[in-house]
């Protein structure tokens, strides 16, 4: 009855039990390989249809089942169902019960009705709880014989030539069928155009009508039913096709910056990103870490000149185990900052791996490096005080002595060309600044104008304030004040002329740190910069000069 009934008319499937036993049952079953969606079924009988039968379904590989739909001439009398003439979408029906014709007799079953199926999405959760079963079972529950009023020796209205394999007369058996047409799909959710066989050793010598069970997936998805997200495809939650719309659904790739093979859905990453993003990428490689193998792990730090995707984007931290500070007890290896790769250092140990002193400090060792207890600054191996900063130009003058002149250490050119990033004035202007200020050409011509404060700053910002400018420097170091009290922080210093085109002069460019010199206004407390005012980039060769200058020479 399974055969091709176009090729194949005349063969059928026969129960045993004579005709006489009209209670006698029969069961025809259907084990699938995998989950299949069924959507109709018709059984054609050589015999008459029965008075009773049913269909079932299971999912659970035959574990459970469950009757999908009852024929049975009288429902209510038989099950205690409506019939489903009178009552639509009832389980019961009393359609193809009839006993005529005795054969020939069609029985259909409709997983989905027509009506229904127009509307329903055949991928939603809904039809799939209908379309869905592993098995299928008809049984046939109570025979029935052909009415007393048709001639029980005309031909029958199907095919005669048996080809049954019994040595029953056909005619005794209560129930024989010339066909069985189960009709359906694989399952695949709307991921997948076609399926092949569960086992690959069924693939040779298979009918051209039956439908294989496991999906060849598309839209990123996988399984042997597309029921789930490729391994780097969790970055949003898997959802079947939408049959309605066309819309695929499909699952959407993980940014994993290609350290990691796969990962998983989070529901709380899902939240927090509002609905973004879900995916959390499962172990990372490359020495990386992080929801999306963004950072570096514990001892490694980011590579300047490599791009996060490339696999040696992380690079081992190396701290020298003197220099730097030992790891946290639980923590492995050195500790570096994950951007940077500079290591923890002990107390008065510079560089970026803690190789050497700082500054101002000497005697590396275990402990790190000791304070030099000097003006200035020391050997940083045997601590012995220079006469000096490192690199700085001494100048030896006698007490009382004359300073020479020292035009080359001094910025001369009348037309500085400043670029057009760093050419604020203090009022926010942009453009060229230029006005005629006076020129530092030595020690002695700083000396010839007494000057109330001088003071090393930065300039932080500038405001226009209508009827004048006010900037905010920094004040980092003191070399003469006057009765207006000076700290280290930040204060405002008052120009009191700018150019037409809201330059002050001398012009104080926001992020650069100056040698500043002028008069007070004690009456107000306020530092002054005028035309006679000095206003000099900053360097330590500067700053020492300057600073023996006031200490010798000047006033």
């Amino acid at each position: 009855m399974t055969d091709d009934p176009f090729l194949h008319p005349d063969t059928w499937w026969a129960s045993g039990g004579d005709i006489t036993g009209q209670e006698q049952q029969d069961e025809i079953r259907l084990d699938l390989e995998t989950q299949f969606c069924l959507s109709h079924v018709v059984l054609v009988f050589r015999s008459t249809r029965p008075a009773t039968m049913t269909i079932e379904r299971s999912v659970d590989f035959g574990r459970t089942w469950e009757v999908v739909k009852v024929f049975a001439h009288n429902c209510s009398m038989e099950f205690g169902y409506p019939d489903d003439f009178n009552v639509p979408g009832s389980l019961c029906t009393s359609r193809y019960t009839d006993a005529a014709p005795c054969s020939g007799g069609e029985v259909i079953f409709r997983t989905l009705y027509p009506t229904s199926a127009k509307t329903l999405d055949p991928y939603s959760a809904e039809a799939l709880a209908r379309l869905t079963l592993t098995n299928l079972r008809i049984r046939l529950l109570k025979a029935q014989t052909c009415p007393a009023s048709l001639d029980p020796s005309a031909e029958p209205t199907g095919p005669t030539v048996s080809a049954t394999p019994s040595t029953e007369n056909p005619a005794s058996a209560p129930y024989a069928i010339y066909t069985l047409l189960a009709r359906g799909t694989c399952l695949c959710h709307g991921h997948a155009e076609y399926c092949v066989p569960y086992n690959n050793s069924q693939v040779n010598g298979q009918d051209s009508n039956m439908v294989f069970g496991r999906c060849l997936c598309a839209h990123h998805t996988a399984g042997d039913h597309c029921e789930k997200c490729a391994p780097l495809y969790n970055d949003r939650p898997w959802r079947p096709a939408n049959g309605s719309s066309g819309e695929p659904n499909p699952c959407q790739k993980c940014e994993c910056h290609g350290h990691a093979d796969s990962c998983h859905f989070s529901q709380r990453a899902w939240i927090s990103s509002g609905g973004t993003s879900g995916g959390v990428c499962d172990n990372c490689q490359h020495n990386t870490v992080g929801r999306r193998c963004q950072r570096c792990r514990h001892g490694y730090y980011r590579h300047p000149s490599l791009p996060l995707k490339s696999p040696h984007a992380c690079t081992r931290c190396w701290c020298d185990a003197q220099g730097s500070l030992p790891p946290l007890p639980g923590e492995e290896g050195p500790w570096c900052h994950p951007r940077t790769g500079q290591c923890h250092c002990k107390p008065g140990v510079g560089g970026t791996s803690c190789t050497h002193c700082l500054p101002g400090y000497w005697g590396f060792g275990e402990e790190g490096c000791k304070t030099c207890a000097c003006p200035h600054s020391c050997d940083p191996t045997t601590g012995q005080c220079l006469d000096s900063y490192t690199n700085n130009q001494v100048i030896n003058v006698p007490i009382g002595g004359r300073i020479p002149d020292l035009d080359h250490m001094f910025t001369i050119e009348d037309d500085v060309q400043w670029s057009k990033e760093l050419a604020v004035s203090a009022l926010h202007y942009t453009g060229k600044c230029s006005c005629k200020e006076k020129k530092l050409r030595s020690v002695s011509d700083f000396c010839k104008t007494k000057h109330d404060y001088v003071i090393k700053a930065s300039v932080l910002s500038a405001h226009d304030k209508g009827s004048h400018a006010e900037v905010q420097v920094k004040v980092r170091k003191v070399l003469r004040s006057g009765q207006v009290a000076l700290y280290l922080g930040t204060i405002s210093i008052y120009p009191l002329s700018w150019t037409s085109r809201g330059c002050t002069c001398p012009i104080l460019n926001p992020g650069t740190e100056y040698l500043l010199a002028g008069p007070e206004e004690p009456g107000k407390g306020r530092l002054l910069v005028t035309m006679q005012s000095v206003v000099v980039p900053w360097t330590p060769r500067l700053g020492l000069l300057i600073s023996e200058g006031l200490r010798n020479g000047c006033p």
